[in-house]
């Protein structure tokens, strides 16, 4: 068994450790996104949320399983252009997978909606 080079050993354990970067945001900030999120599930799910609640999660799970199928292609997007090689670059990615994904799970709820509703009789 070949003997690891001591620099790269180096440079990979280095990589590990950040292996998802993100912009600097104050803690503060973060908890009160998180929580004004919470709040949005909480008003929404008692504004029509408990009536949809399935329609609502069957959206968010083939958006899950749509993205994470299509995350390969992101992936090579970012090394193509050499964004992944920058910590700027690689947020881009991130974001345009977020903005991928909310805009898919939005479209299939849409989609779930209109679809049932034309289905019902009147």
């Amino acid at each position: 068994m070949p003997i690891p080079d001591p620099k790269t050993v180096a440079v990979a354990s280095e990589r590990s450790s950040d292996l998802l970067v993100w912009f600097e945001v104050h803690p503060t900030v973060s908890i009160v996104a998180f929580a004004l999120a919470c709040l949005i599930v909480v008003i929404a799910y008692f504004a029509g949320g408990r009536e949809n609640f399935r329609k609502l999660w069957m959206s968010i799970l083939c958006a899950l399983i749509i993205s994470a199928l299509a995350m390969p292609i992101f992936i090579k997007f970012g090394r193509a252009f050499g964004l992944l090689k920058t910590a700027g670059g690689e947020i881009f990615v991130l974001l345009l997978v977020m903005i991928f994904i909310s805009a898919l799970a939005a479209h299939i709820y849409e989609i779930i909606t209109v679809s049932a509703r034309e289905a019902r009789p009147d």
